[in-house]
Order: C-alpha cells, then sequence, then structure tokens
C-alpha cells in the first residue's frame, strides 16, 4: 500500500487541526491557570489594603467616639449646673433654705451648742 493511500489527502489537514486545536485548548487552560494566580495574589493585596483602611477608619471613628463622648460629658455638666441654679432660684423664690444655707446653718448650732456646752460646764 502505498503512503498516499495510507494517509488519505484531508488526513494531515485533520491530524494538523485536531493538534493545533489541542495547543489552543492546552493555551487556554495555561491562561485560566495564570488569571487564577494572578487573582489569587490580587485577592491577598486587596485584603491587606482592606486591613490597613479598616484600621485607618476605625482610628477615625475612635477619635471621634472620643470626641464627642467628651463634648457629651460637659454638655451633661453645664445641664447639671443649670438644674442647681433653677432649683437653688426656686428655692429660694419660695423662701425654702438651700443646701449650703443648711450647712452654714448646721455649723452655726454645732458652735452655739458647744459655746452652750461650754457655759453650762462653767457654771457647775
Amino acid at each position: 500500500m502505498s503512503e498516499a493511500a495510507a494517509n488519505p489527502p484531508g488526513d494531515d489537514l485533520g491530524h494538523d487541526l485536531a493538534g493545533a486545536g489541542r495547543a489552543v485548548w492546552l493555551a487556554g487552560l495555561g491562561a485560566l491557570a495564570e488569571i487564577e494566580r494572578g487573582s489569587r495574589e490580587a485577592f491577598d493585596r486587596l485584603v491587606e489594603r482592606g486591613k490597613r483602611v479598616e484600621r485607618r477608619q476605625l482610628r477615625a471613628i475612635d477619635r471621634t467616639v472620643a470626641a464627642t463622648a467628651a463634648r457629651a460629658e460637659r454638655l451633661g455638666e453645664r445641664v447639671r449646673e443649670g438644674f442647681h441654679e433653677r432649683v437653688e432660684e426656686v428655692l429660694h423664690t419660695i423662701d425654702l433654705p438651700s443646701r449650703d444655707d443648711l450647712r452654714v446653718l448646721a455649723s452655726y448650732l454645732d458652735r452655739l451648742a458647744e459655746r452652750i456646752d461650754s457655759l453650762g460646764g462653767a457654771e457647775r
């Protein structure tokens, strides 16, 4: 059998096309593997960048919370002071003694009691 009869005229072309198709398939698989590897590396880089951004944002949030808490504390103190002032004004308006007035009175009564005790002891 001659070689021409063993390999029909289109057979070499079919073999070449099959080889080229396989090469294209393998190249596609290789490209996919490269993309996967590159994607994984890109993903890892994005994760690291995300961690840095998250840390910056958390620090900013902490600063904001601290500043807000300090402002709230100052505001609360002003509200308390204002409340105490108003209560004292109302007590004064209705002629009731304030806490300070009662302290002064208690101190005066203590001194008076000591004096009375000292006078009573002198008479004996």
